[in-house]
C-alpha cells in the first residue's frame, strides 16, 4: 500500500518496537511527574534509537518533548513543533492530548487566533477519542475564561469533571478540578474556588503531578487573600513557590512570587523581602510585556509605598498600574476579537458547507427533473421566494450598514455628538436660515478647565471618561434646541436659534449638571469655561460668529476659568491679581473645607499644601499641580529651618506676581508660625494678603468631648511653653496643652515623644493638680469613618502613654468655682458649677 511504501522509504518500522516501548512509557511518565530537565535527558538518551521507533512511538516522544518546551517557558518553539505534529496522522487519543497542550501554549503567549483555531479543530475530533474529551473540555473552559465568559467556562469545566469522575485516571481528575476551580475564581466565588483547590491537591498528589499540585496551592493562596486571610495566603504562596521551583516550572514561580509579595505587603510582614520580590517580578514581566501581571505588581508596590508613608511613590505606582491595566484591557479585547473571528470563520465554513449541500441537492433534483416536473416547478417557486427574501434581507442589511457608516462619518466616536465637519455643515445652513428670517442665532464654544492636568494625573482613560460624560450632559441639555458637537480635543461647539441670554441660561443648566466621575476607583472633578456670541451687526458668516465665541472663551480662561463670558460685553476681563491667601483645610477636609476654601484652591495659579495625607490626596484630585510642603520636614532637622524654607518657597511665588493659595491643616492661624509670617511679609511688601479661617483641632475637641469653654473658662498653650516660662494655671478652669509629645524639646528637631520630657511636664503640673487627677489625651479624627481618640488616665501615668505629634492634653477643672467677694455680697448668687446666665 501507499502507507507501507512511505514507511519503507522513511526507514521507520511500521509496528511498535517492543524492546524500546518501556523507555517510551518511562518518558511519558516522567513528562508528568518529574522535572522537565530529567525528562529531556531521557529523550536525549533515546535520540540515537529514534529510527528504530514506530511512527506512533516517535509521535508520543515528540509530544512529550514539545510539552517540556512549554513547561520550560519556550512556548513559541513548542507552537511551531505542534503545528508540524498535528499535520501528521495521529492516533485519536494522542491527537486530543496534543491539541490540549498546544492550545494552552498558544494562550500563554497570547496567540489567540491560533489558540481558538486549534480549539475549533479539536472539538471536531471530540467523538474520535471520548476518553480524552475531558482534557479538551478543560482547555475550552480555560479559553472561555480568558475571553470573559466565566459562566460558559464553568459549564465546560463541570462537563469535563463529570466525565473523569466516571473513570480512574487521577491525572485527568487533577486537571479537571483545576479548571473548575479557575472558573469559580473568575465568577468571584472564592469560597467555592478554595474548596475545589483543596480537592485538586489530593487528586494531583495521587497522580504524581507536581506542577498541578503547586498550582492548587497557589490557587488556595489567591482565594485566601481574596477573602482577607493574608497571613494564611503567605503560607500557601510559600509552598507553591517552593513546589514550582522544584518542578522547574518558571512561569508558576513568577506568579507565586507576585502572590507571596502581595500577601506580605497587606499582612505587613517582611516588607523588605516583599519589595525585592516585587522589583524582580516587575522587571521580569516588563520584559515579557505581560500587562495584567505588570498592573498587579505595580498595585502591590503602591500598597507597599502607602505602608511606608510615601504618598508620592504610591501615586506613581498607581499611575503605572492604571496604564498597565488599560493595556491589559486592550489585550483582553484582542482575545475577544480573536475568539469572535474564529467563531465567525467557523460559521462561514458551516454556511459554505450547507451551500454545497444545497447545490448537491439541486443537482439531484435536476437528474430526476423529467419524472418530477410538477414538483420541481413548486420547488422553483419556493426557491424564488427564498431568493427574494434573502435579497430583501441583504438590502435591509446594506441599508442598516450604510446608515451606520453615515452616522459614524458625522459623529464623534467618543462623545456621540456631531464632529467638527458636521457641526459646520449643519451650522452654515441654520445660520443662513436664521439670517433670512431675522431670527436670533448664538454660538457657544466651551472646553474643560485644566484638561491636561486631568490626563497627566489620572491618565488618558480618565480624560476620555470626562469627555464622554460631558458629551452626554451636553446632549441632554441641548436636545433638539440646537446643534452640539465636539470641535476637537476637549473643546465643544454649540449653535442655538436663541439669543445670548437664553444661551447663558442653557450653560448654567449644563454647569449644574456636571458632577465628579469615578475612574478606576478615583474621583475626578472638573469644570468648564464657555464663550458666548450672538449674531449681530458686523458678523456676516458662521466662521466669524464662532471666532468671536472662541475669543470670549479665551477671556473666560484668563479671568479665572469655570465661568461664562459673553462676546462684546462692556465688562473687561478681570486680570489675575497677584497676591496671597492662606486657607485652613479643617481637620476632616471632606467635611470641614468651606466653599470659599475650595474656590480659592481652584482659582489660584499656584497651590501649596501642608496638610495630612488624606486632605493632600483630595486636593490633588482636582488640583494635580498642588505642591506638597511636607517634603521640607526631615528627622533630626531643626523645624525653624524648615519653617524658613517654606516661607521662602511661598514668598518666591508671591513676589513673582502669581496668585498663590497656601493650604494649612486645621485653622491656619492657630499654633502655626508660617501662615502668620508669610502674610506679614507680603503685606509689608505691599502685596495683598489675607487669611481665611478653618475648623481647628480645638473646635473639634469641644464638640467631641462635650466641653463648653464658657462655663469655666479655658487656658490654651503649647506644652513646652508652660515648662519654659513662668506661667500660672487656673486649676478651676479648663486647661489645654498642645504638642504634648514634643514637651521639653528646645532643639526643634524631634517628632516623637520622650519619657524624660513627659515626666518633666508631669512634675510641672503637680504644682496645681494631684497625681490621681484624671486627664484626657485627645486626637481629632481625619475621616468621617474614624473615631477621635479620647483616652482618660491619671496625671501620673502620662509618661507611659502613647503619643502622636498632634496629641493634645486636656486637663478638666479641679474643684468648684469660688465666688468673688463682690459677688458674695449680692443677690442672687450663682451656684458653684453654674455661672449666672449672661444678659
Amino acid at each position: 500500500s501507499a502507507a507501507a511504501l512511505w514507511l519503507a522509504l522513511a526507514g521507520l518500522p511500521a509496528f511498535a518496537n517492543g524492546a524500546l516501548e518501556p523507555q517510551v512509557a518511562e518518558i511519558e511518565r516522567l513528562g508528568v511527574a518529574a522535572d522537565w530537565r530529567d525528562t529531556n535527558a531521557k529523550i536525549q538518551a533515546l535520540s540515537p534509537q529514534l529510527p528504530a521507533l514506530s511512527p506512533e512511538q516517535r509521535q508520543r516522544v515528540e509530544f512529550v518533548r514539545l510539552r517540556m518546551l512549554v513547561v520550560s517557558g519556550d512556548e513559541r518553539l513548542a507552537i511551531n513543533g505542534f503545528n508540524a505534529l498535528l499535520k501528521e496522522p495521529l492516533p485519536p487519543p494522542l491527537r486530543a492530548r496534543a491539541y490540549a497542550t498546544a492550545i494552552s501554549a498558544a494562550a500563554n503567549v497570547e496567540e489567540w487566533t491560533q489558540a481558538f483555531t486549534w480549539l475549533d479543530e479539536a472539538l471536531s475530533h471530540l467523538s474520535e477519542a471520548p476518553q480524552e474529551s475531558a482534557s479538551l473540555l478543560g482547555v475550552a473552559s480555560y479559553l472561555h475564561t480568558l475571553v470573559g465568559e466565566p459562566e460558559r467556562a464553568h459549564e465546560l469545566a463541570m462537563r469535563a469533571l463529570n466525565l473523569v469522575e466516571k473513570g480512574t485516571d487521577q491525572r485527568a481528575r487533577c486537571v479537571a478540578l483545576s479548571d473548575v476551580a479557575m472558573s469559580e475564581d473568575h465568577r468571584h466565588r472564592y469560597r467555592e474556588a478554595e474548596r475545589w483547590r483543596r480537592r485538586q491537591i489530593e487528586a494531583c498528589k495521587l497522580a504524581g503531578d507536581r506542577i498541578f499540585t503547586a498550582n492548587a496551592k497557589y490557587g488556595i493562596a489567591k482565594m485566601a487573600a481574596a477573602q482577607g486571610r493574608h497571613v494564611e495566603a503567605v503560607a500557601w504562596a510559600e509552598q507553591a513557590l517552593a513546589d514550582f521551583g522544584s518542578a522547574g516550572f518558571t512561569v508558576g514561580e513568577w506568579t507565586a512570587r507576585v502572590m507571596l509579595a502581595g500577601s506580605l505587603v497587606v499582612a505587613g510582614r517582611d516588607l523588605e523581602r516583599a519589595e525585592r520580590l516585587l522589583t524582580d517580578t516587575l522587571r521580569h514581566y516588563r520584559g515579557l510585556k505581560h500587562q495584567n501581571a505588570i498592573a498587579e505588581t505595580e498595585h502591590h508596590l503602591a500598597l507597599l509605598a502607602e505602608k511606608r508613608g510615601d504618598p508620592a511613590g504610591a501615586l506613581a505606582h498607581y499611575k503605572q498600574a492604571s496604564e498597565a491595566a488599560a493595556k491589559a484591557e486592550s489585550d483582553a479585547r484582542q482575545r475577544r476579537v480573536a475568539f469572535l473571528q474564529v467563531q465567525f470563520d467557523t460559521r462561514l465554513k458551516e454556511q459554505q458547507i450547507a451551500l454545497l449541500e444545497a447545490e448537491k441537492q439541486v443537482a439531484a433534483l435536476q437528474v430526476t427533473a423529467a419524472q418530477r416536473r410538477q414538483w420541481l416547478l413548486w420547488v422553483g417557486v419556493g426557491g424564488l421566494a427564498l431568493v427574494a427574501m434573502l435579497l430583501t434581507l441583504l438590502l435591509r442589511r446594506a441599508f442598516v450598514e450604510r446608515r451606520r457608516y453615515r452616522w459614524q462619518s458625522e459623529h464623534d466616536g467618543l462623545t456621540g455628538l456631531y464632529n467638527y465637519q458636521q457641526v459646520r455643515k449643519l451650522g452654515e445652513a441654520a445660520f443662513a436660515a436664521a439670517c433670512r428670517r431675522g431670527q436670533p442665532f448664538t454660538a457657544i464654544v466651551a472646553d474643560v478647565d485644566r484638561f491636561k492636568g486631568v490626563n497627566d494625573h489620572f491618565g488618558h482613560a480618565a480624560g476620555d471618561a470626562a469627555l464622554r460624560s460631558l458629551g452626554g450632559w451636553i446632549a441632554e441639555v441641548v436636545g433638539a434646541r440646537g446643534i452640539a458637537g465636539r470641535s476637537g480635543g476637549d473643546e465643544f461647539t454649540i449653535l442655538l436659534k436663541d439669543d445670548a441670554a437664553q444661551a447663558e441660561a442653557l450653560l448654567r443648566q449644563l454647569r449644574e449638571r456636571i458632577e465628579p466621575i469615578e475612574v478606576f476607583g478615583k474621583t475626578v472633578h472638573f469644570s468648564i469655561s464657555s464663550g458666548v456670541c450672538e449674531a449681530g451687526e458686523g458678523i456676516e458668516t458662521l466662521e466669524q460668529l464662532v471666532h468671536e465665541a472662541d475669543q470670549a472663551l479665551y477671556r473666560a480662561k484668563h479671568s479665572g476659568r469655570n465661568r461664562i463670558v459673553r462676546a462684546g460685553s462692556d465688562e473687561p476681563p478681570k486680570s489675575r491679581q497677584a497676591g496671597l491667601v492662606v486657607v485652613g483645610s479643617g481637620i476632616d477636609f471632606g467635611r470641614h473645607a468651606s466653599e470659599r476654601c475650595l474656590s480659592e484652591i481652584r482659582e489660584a495659579e499656584v497651590v501649596f499644601c501642608l496638610v495630612n495625607p488624606v486632605a493632600l490626596a483630595m486636593i490633588c484630585s482636582f488640583r494635580p499641580d498642588a505642591i506638597n510642603l511636607g517634603v521640607h520636614y526631615a528627622p533630626g532637622k531643626d523645624r525653624r529651618e524648615t519653617y524658613r524654607e517654606i516661607d521662602d518657597r511661598i514668598m518666591a511665588e508671591v513676589r513673582a506676581g502669581r496668585r498663590v493659595c497656601a493650604v494649612f491643616y486645621g485653622h491656619p492661624g492657630v499654633f502655626a508660625d508660617v501662615p502668620h509670617r508669610v502674610v506679614r511679609q507680603a503685606r509689608a511688601e505691599g502685596i495683598p494678603a489675607r487669611m481665611e479661617p478653618g475648623i481647628s483641632a480645638e473646635a473639634c475637641l469641644y464638640a467631641d468631648l462635650g466641653l463648653d469653654p464658657g462655663r469655666r473658662g479655658v487656658q490654651s498653650m503649647e506644652a513646652t511653653h508652660l515648662m519654659v516660662y513662668d506661667r500660672q494655671l487656673d486649676s478651676a478652669g479648663l486647661v489645654l496643652l498642645w504638642q504634648v509629645a514634643l514637651a521639653g524639646d528646645l532643639s526643634c528637631t524631634r517628632f516623637h515623644a520622650e519619657r524624660d520630657g513627659l515626666k518633666a511636664l508631669v512634675d510641672r503640673l503637680l504644682c496645681w493638680y494631684p497625681p490621681e487627677h484624671e486627664v484626657i489625651l485627645y486626637e481629632a479624627a481625619w475621616l468621617p469613618i474614624e473615631q477621635p481618640r479620647i483616652e482618660r488616665l491619671a496625671l501620673r501615668d502620662l509618661p507611659d502613654a502613647r503619643y502622636a505629634e498632634y496629641t493634645t492634653l486636656v486637663i478638666p477643672p479641679l474643684g468648684p468655682l469660688e465666688p468673688a467677694p463682690a459677688v458674695m455680697t449680692s443677690e442672687p448668687r450663682a451656684t458653684a458649677d453654674s455661672p449666672t446666665e449672661a444678659c
